[in-house]
């Protein structure tokens, strides 16, 4: 109802009136806490103030909106005595009833959101008017690059060269100011009355690395940005003209992204982006940085001399032209290298026409096919050099350090990759790095080696690297169309070979990345172009009319995979299904997975022989896709697959290769997270349950710096520190009698490494901030597991009598589990919740029961197997299909298991959504072609909203009393529903018509991103779980280091003195039978070695950050342990960078390992032992220069996993 109060002192404001009323309302007479209709939550209301046509800011009125019967029992309480009065400035209201009914947007707001205090929503309020007030007259805009002259000297300041400039004094206008709500600088263009269009130039706080003020020498102001990355460009209409062929995608789509101000700015903007404004007026400079201190721009604008502006023309068309006629006379890699240097901001054309021209011709021609190598390792070297070193001299000094260089020896399935990243404005070149390889790529690389280098990744990215996203009024269909679809379907010229579009896998479309190639000529396919290499995949006919599903079949063939056996014709066949209980799951014989292990385990060096042999595999194998179980019943090598994984046909073909996408050899831990969290609180799940897993948690990470073997589990637990094998090492440390501590009566010594200690707390730190900001909170005696379906069924269904087959009941599972071929299988029996991730829909996780081990009198299809969870094949629904709409095709199951805490008290059916429709190309039409494709990938971008739509979801949960019952989030669960088919449907979700609005502008306290200085206006306290799990962890400083942990301090402890050498030193001897040759401090194998990992370090610490920026590299410690500690904004960029981080890392280790433990595939008796003295030496020699030398300590971590895996394979660490 609503309710008018009068009179209000004219000195009152808003906050003042809602401050008032809620002393009243949340006091003890009208609020009751225990009362099971607030749930906990006070009761919101909402103050409209009067408006005065005088001027005045309220006309001595207002009206109080609430929901319910609050309304009524406020007037009645104001009525039972004088005494009860709202009080505004000392002066008691008057309470009417005025018979109104709350606006019904207004009256569900009311009844499910959070109520915020008025103080916090002032003080935002008056933030944002503040910074609206403030606009300031700019002069000049200014584009260019920092440079500094050739003839400077260290001390001397840096230079800034003006590329392109503009006036807007005499001509159009311009002007300046800071947006508090989007955190950003916002720099608008053009004059309503004589232009047509509006531009805008927006500097996030986020990609300002510096930002100076300051005078001229002619006394005009001046704002000078130091970017990290370039400002967003954009468009708008004065008259609200569409770009042609355009359809709006919401009535408040009112501007446009674009790659650039004008033609003119777009030559240059490609290389230069950094940004120097010119204010009209002297004053305003005060005005400007007075306003970036109230709205907390990030980093503050500093003082700075006068900065010299001069326009070098760097980028001419001239300058460019002769650049890229240099480099197409050069190999192709060295041409990208150069060219990388130019596109990323390493070096202008100067310094390649004129100071660097000679010496590069000199490393072409001294260093032959290894010029690019060393170019390579140059493009590092840039990026990190000193002030005081010229670029000419970086390239000697590079020369000097590497007077040979050779790539990393990668295993066969994978391949050195170049990659581009397109952005609005820019073309970025990256690499080359290591790559997974696929079923395309090793068919051309089996003809010829080289020809890997014509296949290239490109990702369509935002200017900060991270994924596209867009404002309310911004639509960036006409902008894709333009700047992704236009490179799609036209191609790019690069180092100066043509690249063309080839195809996307479904992972990498999600990463909004795909593969180019450029043409080239085949020694026994002749010339090979994009489309030659789509038809020879397969059999698309059928497909033609969906251009979606047509693409997502060609992507099966670019799905990152492992080579394995050859399966002839005639050793598989096609079953039938079991109606939808086997959607994308076959089977294979024990013979046949036999042998695919056995393929793997040759072409995988160093995988551990403890590893338990997999009873299913994800797989690509012709046009199929899908699972693989074994099933026990099958005899010789045979393969039985399913119509549902059959995508396309593949014809006259008489044998072909299985690829693996992945094995499932071991259980992974299940972990709980921010949307798994929220579904089980609002089902009743307490939040105390979710505490003490958190508590659990971290105690498991504050106990790990009491021993190796704790953080061994902690390493295990999280998924750290895997390519350089450290919780291996940790394990045989520990069997050898070394700890991080000295313990009398365990009888341990101290290993007193400081390189150790420095591991542990970056572990910690990831581990912390992972269940701070993810929830991400390992459940204990729960796995995560991929789903197979039972086919006791077909062994009924083929002529098995019923009663003698043990087949899964509806609601039932089977699951067991073994770590290891060491420990005994573990046989789930009880009951369980079972889920798949992502858990949207409050039916996304429901309870099953495990049956535990089968009985022995009875044939049972699943009694064998391991590390997989076996499904019922009964009833009108798969199970897999009732949790976030899953099936068998490598889907992966999270059981919860022996946790009764977490067990929900309030039931919620699953949700049930019809099929989405799929896009078909109109009648008269053609058949799909590339450039339907191309258009989808456009479309894909534009609508990729399913990160959108997960975090609108939990956001709304959080703030409604409903929770994830409120019907905006079960709308936006079958949103995300769709979302989630889009990729192979093609239909876009429609979220500017249909996407709910957030109850309230302020977000829940764990909403805050990682970043530093989180403005605290911008959110409430969450009563939520979630809100008690963010504040209940509080990080730690990575750089402090933990007290008590026993060190030794540099030089104390002599070579070879150590408690590590000390106790394998004998070890090493008795295994050889003879004393090896004493590790010295000159080795040349091992410095050999060094030289060539020390340069590869270096360059994936400057590369695989997620700033790009000079003074920002990874730690020695976060490229061992796997992980990147800096703060971003989003997590997937993150994971895409620690992905790439940790392949480049696993190539790097291989390569070192495959150099001392020589070997084709997984190493013998024999090569163990010739590899031994090698890896012994090299650890001593690393020993003598532990205090001297860059990564040397990441360096003796691989000697010392060799000489420990050469050990243990030959029998010498029994003997400790």
């Amino acid at each position: 109802m609503e309710i008018d109060l009068r009179p209000i002192d004219f000195d009152a404001d808003v906050y003042h009136v809602r401050k008032a009323v809620e002393l009243v309302l949340h006091g003890p007479d009208l609020y009751d806490p225990n009362d099971k209709k607030y749930k906990g939550r006070k009761p919101n209301f909402e103050v409209v103030m009067g408006k005065s046509p005088a001027g005045r800011i309220h006309n001595g009125t207002a009206v109080l909106r609430v929901a319910g019967d609050l309304g009524l029992r406020l007037i009645r309480w104001c009525r039972d005595s004088k005494k009860n009065n709202i009080v505004v400035h000392g002066r008691a209201l008057k309470v009417f009833n005025a018979h109104r009914k709350v606006p019904l947007d207004v009256k569900e707001t009311l009844e499910k959101a959070l109520y915020i205090d008025p103080e916090q929503d002032k003080r935002r309020t008056q933030m944002e008017e503040q910074a609206r007030l403030v606009r300031l007259r700019i002069a000049q805009v200014q584009f260019g690059v920092w440079y500094r002259p050739s003839d400077s000297v260290a001390s001397q300041r840096r230079t800034f060269s003006v590329e392109y400039e503009r006036e807007f004094l005499s001509t159009s206008a311009a002007y300046i100011s800071v947006v508090y709500e989007h955190k950003l600088i916002h720099i608008d263009i053009g004059q309503r009355e004589t232009e047509e269009v509006n531009y805008l130039v927006l500097v996030k706080f986020s990609c300002i690395r510096k930002l100076g003020l300051g005078y001229d020498e002619f006394g005009q102001p001046f704002i000078i940005f130091d970017l990290f990355t370039p400002p967003n460009f954009e468009q708008e209409s004065y008259n609200n003209r569409v770009p042609e062929g355009i359809k709006r995608k919401g009535k408040y789509k009112t501007r446009d992204r674009i790659s650039a101000l004008d033609d003119a700015h777009a030559l240059i903007a490609p290389y230069a982006h950094h940004l120097r404004i010119v204010l009209a007026n002297p004053e305003d400079l005060v005005e400007f940085e007075k306003i970036c201190h109230i709205t907390r721009c990030e980093p503050r604008p500093i003082r700075v001399p006068c900065v010299d502006a001069i326009p070098m023309q760097f980028f001419s068309q001239l300058h460019l032209y002769h650049v890229q006629r240099w480099i197409k006379t050069m190999d192709w890699k060295v041409a990208f290298q150069i060219e990388a240097y130019l596109r990323c901001g390493l070096l202008n054309t100067h310094d390649l026409l004129f100071t660097l021209h000679t010496p590069i011709e000199q490393v072409i021609h001294d260093y032959g096919a290894g010029a690019s190598e060393l170019l390579r390792l140059f493009s590092e070297a840039l990026k990190m050099r000193k002030v005081d070193e010229s670029p000419s001299d970086c390239l000697a000094r590079v020369r000097s350090e590497h007077l040979t260089v050779k790539p990393l020896q990668l295993t066969q399935d994978h391949i050195s990759c170049h990659h581009v990243i397109v952005t609005p404005s820019r073309m970025l070149l990256e690499g080359p790095y290591p790559t997974q390889s696929n079923r395309v790529i090793r068919k051309y690389q089996k003809h010829d080696s080289t020809l890997t280098e014509r296949f290239i990744r490109v990702e369509f990215r935002d200017e900060d690297h991270l994924a596209y996203r867009w404002d309310g009024d911004v639509d960036g269909t006409w902008f894709l169309q333009q700047r992704v679809g236009g490179i799609l379907r036209q191609g790019f010229e690069l180092g100066g070979r043509a690249f063309e579009f080839l195809a996307y896998s479904s992972s990498a479309l999600r990463e909004h990345s795909v593969w180019f190639v450029s043409p080239f000529r085949d020694p026994e396919e002749g010339y090979v172009t994009a489309e030659k290499i789509r038809s020879s995949l397969g059999d698309f006919s059928k497909l033609l009319r969906t251009p979606s599903k047509y693409a997502a079949r060609i992507a099966q063939a670019f799905t990152a995979t492992d080579r394995s056996v050859k399966i002839r014709l005639g050793e598989w066949e096609e079953q039938p299904e079991l109606g939808p209980h086997t959607d994308g799951v076959g089977t294979i014989s024990p013979e046949l997975a036999q042998k695919i292990w056995e393929e793997k385990c040759r072409n995988t060096r160093n995988l551990r022989e403890s590893r338990v042999q997999p009873s299913a595999y994800q797989f690509r194998f012709l046009g199929y896709k899908g699972v693989v179980v074994v099933d026990h019943q099958l005899e010789g090598i045979k393969m039985r697959l399913r119509d549902s994984q059959r995508k396309f046909p593949v014809h006259n073909v008489e044998e072909a290769e299985f690829e693996i996408a992945r094995s499932f050899d071991y259980p992974n831990p299940v972990h709980l997270n921010r949307p798994a969290v929220m579904a089980l609180d609002n089902r009743g799940v307490k939040t105390q349950a979710f505490l003490d897993l958190q508590e659990g948690a971290k105690a498991s990470i504050y106990l790990s710096n009491d021993s190796s073997e704790e953080f061994r589990k902690l390493l295990v637990k999280h998924g750290l520190g895997g390519k350089f094998h450290l919780a291996f090492i940790l394990e045989q440390l520990n069997k050898l009698g070394l700890d991080f501590k000295h313990n009398v009566e365990k009888k341990t010594k101290a290993i007193r490494s400081a390189f150790f200690e420095r591991l542990l707390r970056y572990a910690m730190n990831h581990c912390l901030r992972e269940v701070k900001y993810k929830a991400r909170i390992p459940v204990p005696h729960s796995y995560q597991l991929v789903g197979v379906a039972d086919e006791g069924r077909a062994y009924i269904n083929e002529g098995a009598k019923e009663d003698d087959v043990f087949t899964l009941k509806e609601g039932f599972i089977y699951v067991c589990v073994q770590e290891s071929a060491h420990d005994p299988p573990i046989y789930l029996k009880g009951t369980c919740l079972i889920s798949r991730s992502p858990v949207i829909h409050p039916g996304d996780v429901q309870r099953v029961y495990a049956v535990g081990e089968p009985p022995q009198n009875k044939l049972c299809f699943f009694r064998d197997l391991k590390n997989v969870v076996v499904l019922p094949a009964v009833g009108d629904r798969s199970l897999a299909s009732c949790l976030a709409g899953g099936d068998l095709d490598g889907d992966t199951y999270d059981i919860y298991y022996k946790n009764p805490g977490l067990l929900p008290t309030i039931q919620a059916k699953p949700a049930k959504y019809p099929p989405g429709e799929v896009w078909t190309l109109e009648e008269g039409r053609g058949d799909a072609t590339v450039e339907d494709i191309c258009d989808f990938i456009v479309e894909y971008i534009n609508s990729d909203v399913m990160g959108l739509l997960a975090d609108r979801h939990i956001v709304i949960a959080d703030q409604s009393k409903e929770g994830v019952f409120d019907e905006r989030c079960m709308k936006l669960a079958a949103l995300c529903s769709k979302a989630v088919d889009y990729a192979k449907n093609g239909e876009p979700v429609d979220i500017y018509n249909n996407l709910p609005k957030l109850l309230i502008k302020f977000k829940p306290d764990w909403h805050k991103a990682e970043v530093t200085g989180a403005r605290e206006l911008d959110y409430y306290e969450s009563d939520r779980a979630l809100g008690y799990l963010f504040r209940n962890i509080s990080l730690h400083d990575p750089d402090k280091p933990i007290e008590g942990f026993p060190t030794a301090s540099p030089g104390s402890i002599g070579p070879l003195e150590d408690a590590i050498s000390c106790a394998l030193a004998p070890l090493v001897q008795k295994t050889l039978n003879a004393p090896p040759e004493p590790p010295e401090a000159e080795n040349r194998q091992a410095e050999e070695l060094y030289a060539d990992f020390v340069c590869e370090m270096r360059y994936i610490c400057v590369t695989h950050t997620l700033v790009d920026a000079p003074d920002v590299r990874l730690t020695e410690e976060e490229v061992v342990l796997g992980t990147i500690l800096a703060n971003c904004t989003q997590s997937r960029w993150r994971s895409d960078r620690s992905y790439r981080m940790k392949l480049h890392t696993e190539g790097l280790v291989h390569d070192i390992r495959g150099r001392i433990v020589q070997s084709e595939g997984t190493p013998t008796d024999d090569e163990f032992r010739a590899g031994l003295p090698c890896a012994w030496a090299a650890w001593g020699w690393a020993q003598h220069h532990r205090d001297d030398k860059e990564f040397i300590e990441s360096f003796s971590l691989i000697m010392l996993g060799i000489v420990l895996d050469c050990l243990k394979r030959l029998g010498g660490l029994q003997e400790a």
